[in-house]
């Protein structure tokens, strides 16, 4: 669900950045060799005007198109080319998407998208061609969100300038999405979790490569945002992944999320895509010659096919997203769903850094600020809407006891939520979306002593001047203030220059990033995250959150404190809301 789902990306060449990028022919550009080959990079320059080395667009999969498509994904050939051009010159498109959070954009991207990004700080005594004699480094690899429809690795969204102030590698990675990236037949003819498996792949080759650009793979972390966040907690919960990461960060996104739930039935959702793609009787086909049916469709066609699974409504549908799929399955992602995995203990001993931001729930709350006119049918749609976001759409009781809560009975059926009610929308998509899932996996987590590696927590709470709001509802007139929404805590991670404004020098938001970008590069290269004063918490105790907020000293304008994100009220709630 991350706002990087909202981004209005047009294929731009990197020509744009016009002090931060150098010359790709210059004969003295980056240049690094791996297995696949060498290839070229191109110079630019971080937040505070260091230089730093970007390869941008290397292949690590082979195009997943013709019989690749809705197959598992397979690490690409060596390149044939002398040098391969990493310079970012002719940028890589995203992956084939079409952004349902802007239903008035069309259908942009490529299947051929399986493409990642390196970026590692300048070190002088490096010699061309080796690796660094200096120790190496830590690398972040970065998992985009978008609702597992969408979202962007290019360096004009996730751009690495913020976090090329730390002696840390950075890598960006892309994943097949939608339909493209999680259709399902329930059976071998097509798995399913071909987008995780790209992210897999991309990690191993993390693994085999990273040494080559100076980097440590025994200090491996991966990152994620939204989706991305669920990612990552999904990719604990894969034991394949023993040894390919060592740390583990989700930000606003946990598998244990209703959005990120496995789809039930998987088949139906194949065969209806077909339909709505006009194959010829759809439902009496094998899921091995429906497979076939839909490796040759054309792509775009395919992804402009969606706006069908919203049945005329014009919020977005989450409608592709994890499978559990048969153990049968040749490595299999997923094999039973995440909650049972996670409740049993079986994931990964890794340290793991986790939070939100307190208006999280926003990125679903937004839409109604479209809605004017009042109807009964726009009433329908927005119970439909807020049910099956919530995961509770075949609960009878599951409206009643939402409107009790949180409304205490204010709206009655033939009523709409207005935009008076948004604020209180964005709490039930908070708490239900993201906070409960969190405190969920904290105490299950506490139930299983054989797992020593510690969660730490946190919750981005610093407000600045420019916010993921103005992108979710660019239409707020009167301007209201929306808090610290959904990706607000990207703005100082990652430079996003199609989107914000850069902060001046030693700003106090520029300070901000400096302070955000070094506890998370601090992780990475220690897996320990600050802890209270006081020491160490058992681990049957629940977390305190570092809590990052404003101080409202121009010097210092962010202030680290430990707040309790455990609500005992709202757990309850929740816990008996998914009972049913």
């Amino acid at each position: 669900m991350s706002i990087r789902a909202v981004v209005i990306l047009t294929v731009v060449s990197l020509a744009i950045l016009p002090s931060r990028a150098g010359n790709p022919f210059a004969p003295n550009v980056p240049r690094v060799c791996i297995d696949d080959g060498c290839m070229r990079g191109s110079w630019m320059r971080s937040v505070h005007g260091e230089r730093y080395e970007a390869f941008i667009g290397v292949p690590f999969a082979k195009p997943p198109i013709g019989a690749l498509r809705f197959a598992n994904p397979v690490p690409n050939d060596p390149w044939t080319e002398k040098e391969l051009d990493a310079s970012g010159r002719i940028p890589r498109a995203p992956c084939l998407q079409q952004n349902l959070f802007l239903p008035q954009r069309g259908v942009e991207g490529k299947e051929d998208c399986l493409y990642l990004n390196v970026y590692r700080p300048f070190l002088s005594n490096k010699t061309e061609g080796k690796q660094n004699s200096t120790a190496p480094l830590a690398t972040l690899v970065y998992i985009h969100g978008g609702g597992f429809f969408a979202g962007y690795n290019s360096p004009l969204v996730a751009g690495a300038e913020k976090l090329m102030d730390h002696p840390v590698i950075l890598v960006t990675i892309t994943y097949r999405l939608a339909a493209f990236g999680f259709l399902s037949t329930g059976d071998e003819a097509a798995s399913g979790n071909f987008g995780l498996k790209d992210q897999r792949l991309a990690l191993r080759w993390v693994q085999r490569n990273i040494a080559a650009f100076g980097g440590d793979p025994r200090l491996v972390t991966i990152m994620g945002h939204s989706a991305g966040g669920a990612s990552v907690h999904l990719h604990l919960m894969h034991l394949g992944n023993e040894g390919i990461f060592q740390r583990a960060v989700s930000l606003s996104g946990n598998a244990l999320a209703p959005w990120s739930a496995p789809r039930t039935n998987p088949e139906q959702l194949a065969r209806q895509q077909a339909e709505l793609l006009g194959v010829k009787e759809a439902h009496q086909m094998t899921t091995s010659e429906l497979v076939e049916a839909l490796r040759s469709i054309d792509a775009e066609r395919f992804v402009d096919s969606y706006k069908g699974f919203t049945n005329g409504s014009r919020y977005p549908a989450i409608v592709y997203g994890p499978v559990v799929e048969s153990s049968t399955v040749k490595d299999a992602f997923l094999t039973a769903t995440p909650k049972e995995l996670w409740s049993r203990g079986e994931h990964l001993s890794v340290p793991w850094l986790t939070g939100v931001v307190p208006n999280d729930g926003f990125v679903f709350s937004a839409p109604m600020l479209k809605d004017t006119d009042c109807t009964k049918e726009l009433f329908a749609q927005q119970q439909a809407l807020l049910l099956n976001l919530l995961g509770g759409a075949k609960q009878p009781e599951a409206f009643p006891m939402l409107m009790e809560h949180f409304f205490n009975h204010q709206s009655t059926v033939g009523q709409c939520f207005t935009k008076e009610h948004v604020g209180i929308l964005t709490k039930v998509f908070n708490e239900g979306l993201f906070v409960y899932p969190l405190m969920l996996s904290v105490r299950q987590h506490a139930n299983h002593t054989r797992s020593n590696a510690p969660i730490y927590l946190y919750k981005f709470n610093y407000k600045g001047p420019h916010s993921y709001s103005s992108l979710l509802a660019p239409d707020n007139d009167p301007p209201q203030d929306f808090g610290i929404v959904h990706c607000d805590d990207l703005i100082y991670i990652f430079r996003a220059p199609i989107l914000f404004p850069d902060f001046s020098r030693n700003s106090p938001d520029a300070k901000v990033t400096k302070k955000m970008t070094k506890l998370l590069v601090d992780f990475a290269r220690t897996g320990v995250a600050p802890r209270l004063p006081e020491g160490e918490m058992s681990y049957s105790d629940f977390p305190q959150a570092l809590e990052l907020t404003n101080s409202n000293i121009e010097d210092d304008p962010i202030v680290q404190k430990y707040t309790n994100i455990n609500n005992e009220d709202m757990y309850t709630f929740w816990t008996r809301f998914y009972s049913y």
